[in-house]
């Protein structure tokens, strides 16, 4: 058996192979160019990829964990409560039981996704541009890692929604149906960024205030309240 591929140094070379391309200023080059490049000779880079498309393949996973982690940061500060709430309307306080409002944290998600974006954008698309270039490429295979890095997140967010529904902290909806909306909301917002420059703000306002803000039910009382206003009503 030959000896493994080290992911590490697989991603270190194509994030350097990808900057090579980059500097170049368009697409073309062979797997032969792109090795003298960096240095090292052309079956040494087929040991870590089996072509061009497999060096693009390996930059878009690493963005888009970056991406990924980026957000679960975004919620993880919301959990803890350190961006405070989301929106002046997000009146509820926040208790070690209930957590954040499912609602704000969908929108925390939207949030962090138009920010990602708006710092990565151009190195994203100019990556799914060459991979689209690319003799012999496979454009699915970016449908498919993307699908990858992200169903978990949809799957999430979705869970968040039906849980919060159960608590009555969220209006009854279909929280797929949502989830769906909310995620073609984020993708139609940033083309539309990116073809004519449309400002974020209002899209960002008008997702509150006509879907998200209306599903929110602030959660007015804890836990012991709860319980003593029933142990009041039985006495």
């Amino acid at each position: 058996m030959g000896r493994p591929v080290s992911l590490k140094r697989r991603k270190e070379l194509a994030l350097a192979a990808f900057e090579v391309i980059r500097a170049r200023g368009r697409y073309g080059i062979t797997m032969s160019e792109l090795a003298e490049n960096l240095g090292m000779k052309r079956p040494t880079l087929y040991w870590y990829f089996r072509d061009l498309g497999h060096v693009f393949e390996t930059v878009l996973e690493h963005t888009l964990e970056r991406q990924k982690s980026f957000l679960l940061n975004r919620l993880q500060g919301l959990t803890n409560g350190s961006d405070g709430d989301l929106h002046p309307s997000a009146t509820e306080p926040r208790t070690a039981v209930m957590g954040p409002h499912p609602v704000d944290l969908l929108m925390a998600y939207a949030e962090a996704i138009w920010d990602f974006f708006a710092a990565e954008g151009p190195y994203l698309l100019q990556l799914v541009s060459f991979w689209g270039q690319t003799i012999g490429g496979e454009p699915g295979r970016v449908i498919e890692v993307t699908q990858r890095q992200f169903l978990p997140l949809w799957h999430m967010a979705v869970t968040e929604l039906e849980r919060g529904i159960a608590d009555e902290r969220v209006a009854p909806c279909d929280a797929a149906a949502v989830v769906d909306l909310i995620s073609s909301v984020i993708d139609g917002a940033l083309i539309h960024r990116i073809v004519r420059g449309m400002p974020m703000k209002p899209v960002r306002d008008l997702l509150w205030s006509a879907v998200l803000g209306p599903l929110r039910i602030p959660r007015r009382q804890g836990p012991i309240e709860d319980r003593q206003e029933t142990q009041n009503a039985a006495a």
